[in-house]
């Protein structure tokens, strides 16, 4: 990541490529993270360009504490600007904490925000996070959410569209769609 504005708002470090590749390592070995990539789903059910330029961002679960697996720190990053403000952030940060609910039994999520990034910070106050703290050090804010069985069920009603599909196939059946397509123009 080379962009002064997302080391920023994401409190990151420039990484040379060995130091992303190990990192890349680290988070598919590590059972502490998750992660999710963000798509343009239009774009890439299109099937017109690679899935590397349908990236738009990523959302990451981090499981914080190991005496306590139902607690996670959860982040967003819309890394590409033309896709801010439109609702992706939330949708995919709403989607990661339904995976956090359902299939790791999460019921705490902590986010930590760039005291700047005001949208961000709104964001996550808009769907009930409180403040527990701010540092002042680190210039950030550290936000919670207690999921009880209310917000529980708020949060499966919200999400009850989503269907979880291993992406191998999916991405299978796609390019069978996109072919099958292409036949019938012929």
């Amino acid at each position: 990541m080379k962009s002064e504005e997302l080391l920023k708002l994401t409190a990151s470090e420039p990484l040379t490529l060995e130091q992303e590749y190990q990192m890349q390592i680290s988070w598919w070995e590590d059972n502490d993270k998750c992660t999710f990539i963000v798509l343009d789903k239009a774009r890439w059910m299109s099937g017109s360009c690679t899935e590397e330029d349908c990236m738009v961002g990523d959302v990451n679960l981090f499981l914080i504490d190991s005496e306590d697996l139902s607690m996670a720190e959860i982040e967003i990053m819309i890394a590409e600007p033309g896709y801010r403000g439109k609702g992706f952030g939330k949708e995919v940060t709403m989607m990661m904490m339904y995976y956090g609910v359902t299939q790791l039994q999460i019921t705490k999520f902590q986010a930590k925000i760039n005291l700047e990034n005001t949208i961000s910070i709104a964001m996550f106050r808009n769907m009930h996070f409180e403040e527990v703290s701010i540092s002042h050090a680190f210039q950030e804010v550290t936000l919670q959410l207690m999921v009880d069985n209310c917000r529980k069920d708020w949060l499966l009603e919200q999400m009850n569209w989503v269907k979880e599909e291993k992406y191998s196939e999916m991405k299978q059946r796609l390019e069978g769609d996109i072919q099958s397509a292409f036949v019938q123009q012929q």
